[in-house]
């Protein structure tokens, strides 16, 4: 199962859905939980599952029987930062097995407040299996490219985790 959390994490799934070359990501469970309910709305109407995490949705009620669960987010906002370890914890109390979060960084340039913020919520992660993706990485590996091109890099960066853990 595949959970994105905020906008971050919805935008890592959406493009890990169109991407995936792997049969079982392709295939997977897909959740979105936000906090947006015009976000929610939207990916309703493409026929995704949702839960609104405002109006205390408890994602943790999908997760029973659940072996593996990824977790998508972005740190240093407020959704992500706020509820993936909320939610990880859920996920085992739930009886899932084995959860992996896969989280990005702020931007340096987007303020010291949310990069601090992103550090404290990826220390809160102690304890479970957490793939960190920095974004000002890809833009210094990637040079030439501009700053939306560099959200689809670190979502197709996630893919990759996916699909390298799955034939580990």
């Amino acid at each position: 199962m595949i959970l994105a959390i905020g906008g971050a994490g919805c935008n890592m799934a959406e493009t890990i859905m169109r991407e995936a070359s792997v049969h079982w990501v392709r295939e997977a469970t897909y959740i979105f939980a936000d906090t947006d309910h015009t976000r929610l709305a939207e990916l309703g109407k493409r026929g995704y599952r949702t839960i609104s995490l405002i109006d205390n949705e408890n994602p943790c009620e999908v997760m029973k029987g659940v072996e593996k669960l990824y977790l998508l987010a972005g740190m240093g906002g407020k959704t992500g930062s706020e509820y993936v370890k909320i939610i990880a914890e859920g996920a085992k109390d739930a009886g899932v097995q084995e959860v992996s979060a896969i989280v990005t960084t702020p931007f340096d340039f987007e303020g010291e407040g949310k990069v601090a913020k992103a550090k404290e919520a990826i220390e809160s992660l102690d304890g479970i299996k957490t793939t960190v993706l920095r974004n000002d990485d890809l833009l210094e590996k990637y040079a030439d490219i501009n700053f939306a091109s560099a959200f689809n890099y670190a979502d197709m960066a996630a893919l990759k985790v996916i699909e390298l853990e799955t034939i580990q």
